[in-house]
């Protein structure tokens, strides 16, 4: 059986287990109010919603991201989506009874059923979730790269991970692997920097396989084109076939009609916040409420984007164009709350609704940005051949201080997975980062002591910091 094939049980058995627990909820709510009599219009109310509400179940549970592979991920974050999960639930299914019955599913079990699914689907999880890090934590690290320098970064990487999933047993480069080939039967996991040759990751992964090792590769950017390729055959020879990226008209259709329908509905629910942000910030600071700057949008048009203004009036006359860093004295008071709370990007919604951005797509950059990282980054021009977005795969999977070239991993990833279900999923997930500061911070001091730690153990110092994630090492 492949692994495909297991996943697909595995998440047929949560699925099954997860509208278990949630009837359970129902059920025990029920008979902490009513005891062993529950009124029949009651019962009946329930009865009846039960097969549409298992299919909502489902559908918000998938949505929210439950069913993907939790294995190495972090209990609070999956915490974090059960709650949000199971309120978006409560919130459909009074909605669900209100259309079908009236208010003859009372609102009180409803509200106790939401606690008690919580309760059943957080122990549930957090069980099954601890069993997998018992049987799967731990795994000792192999991390073979062009140099040491550049293999601290993905070590550092381990360490910023959640904890107990990894240990980082060791670095080598890829001119010594061979000599420490004994290294390899150490550990669990080798991990294969995008910098080494196509030769030397074919070697290397052979060997591994050879061990029954597992091998994890950051792979280059061109090789994200692959992941959805279509295996043909011409005459006698196997061929994948690489569509250039792209959505398709049938797609780039409902993704417009969804853009104008949802930013309409947001624009109108967040029309008061928007109209108290254009009051207060003239009053925080000198200037116009509303920032208006260019960028580069879908096959490298210009437009204007549109927001709250959260720096001082006239940020960037003495310093040019840069980005905003942790404690960036530019911004004001008022800008540092909107923008923790993201609020500041609420105008963009009528850059969707115009036609420039869509609700989800890849982050919008300047051009004086984008004609940087095209020097450095080949394949960066490829996430223009979409939409740029208020919220993107890569702000829901990355962190605030994510390099370029990570983040475009995620925006390609995107590109070449479009469905309508991924926008939705993205949106629903952008409300965990919205109140998960932690994923907006810079450098967290612990995983640092570790970092410093992790370095004397192996006998470096780091000695000046380099460009992007390059570090400078001494014995």
């Amino acid at each position: 059986m492949t692994r495909n094939s297991r996943m697909r049980i595995y998440k047929g058995i949560f699925a099954l287990l997860d509208l278990c627990l949630v009837n359970l909820a129902f059920v025990s709510a029920f008979w902490i109010k009513f005891g062993n009599e529950i009124p029949d219009y009651n019962w009946d109310s329930y009865a009846n919603v039960l097969p549409w509400l298992s299919i909502v179940t489902l559908i918000i549970f998938y949505m929210f991201d439950l069913y993907s592979n939790w294995r190495r991920k972090s209990l609070y974050n999956l915490l974090y989506l059960i709650v949000l999960a199971v309120a978006t639930l409560g919130l459909s299914t009074m909605a669900l009874t209100f259309w079908y019955r009236g208010f003859s599913f009372p609102r009180s079990v409803i509200i106790l059923s939401m606690l008690l699914q919580i309760l059943f689907l957080a122990l549930t999880r957090t069980a099954i979730w601890w069993f997998a890090k018992r049987r799967y934590g731990l795994r000792k690290v192999l991390i073979i790269d062009r140099d040491l320098e550049s293999a601290v970064a993905f070590a550092y990487k381990f360490l910023s991970h959640a904890a107990g999933w990894f240990v980082v047993h060791r670095f080598l480069s890829v001119e010594q692997w061979k000599v420490h080939i004994s290294v390899i039967e150490e550990v669990d996991v080798v991990l294969l920097s995008p910098s080494l040759a196509k030769d030397e990751k074919a070697e290397i992964l052979s060997y591994c396989a050879r061990c029954r090792k597992e091998v994890l590769i950051v792979p280059e950017l061109f090789e994200l084109f692959v992941l959805d390729a279509e295996p043909q055959q011409i005459d006698d020879m196997l061929v994948l076939s690489v569509q250039p990226p792209g959505l398709t008209p049938a797609q780039l259709f409902t993704k417009r009609a969804f853009d104008i329908f949802a930013s309409i509905f947001l624009i109108i629910l967040f029309s008061p916040i928007m109209l108290g942000l254009y009051i207060l910030v003239p009053l925080n600071s000198n200037g116009k409420a509303i920032f208006k700057q260019e960028r580069i949008g879908k096959n490298g048009q210009k437009y204007m984007i549109y927001k709250f203004r959260s720096m001082v009036e006239g940020a960037e006359k003495l310093t040019g164009p840069i980005f905003a860093a942790d404690n960036d004295p530019r911004i004001t008071s008022l800008g540092r709350f909107i923008r923790a709370t993201r609020m500041d990007e609420l105008p963009q919604l009528f850059n969707v609704l115009k036609g420039d951005m869509s609700l989800v797509g890849p982050r919008p950059e300047r051009q004086f940005f984008i004609e940087q990282f095209e020097q450095t980054i080949r394949d960066y021009s490829y996430r223009m051949s979409v939409k740029p977005g208020i919220t993107g795969l890569a702000q829901v999977m990355a962190k605030y201080s994510t390099n370029t070239e990570d983040k475009l991993r995620f925006d390609l990833m995107y590109v070449r997975n479009y469905s309508f279900a991924l926008d939705i999923k993205i949106l629903l997930q952008t409300i965990r980062v919205l109140f998960q500061s932690e994923q907006a911070r810079g450098i967290n001091r612990k995983y640092t002591r570790e970092y410093e730690m992790m370095l004397k153990h192996f006998g470096y110092s780091e000695v000046a910091s380099g460009q992007g994630d390059k570090v400078h090492l001494k014995k």
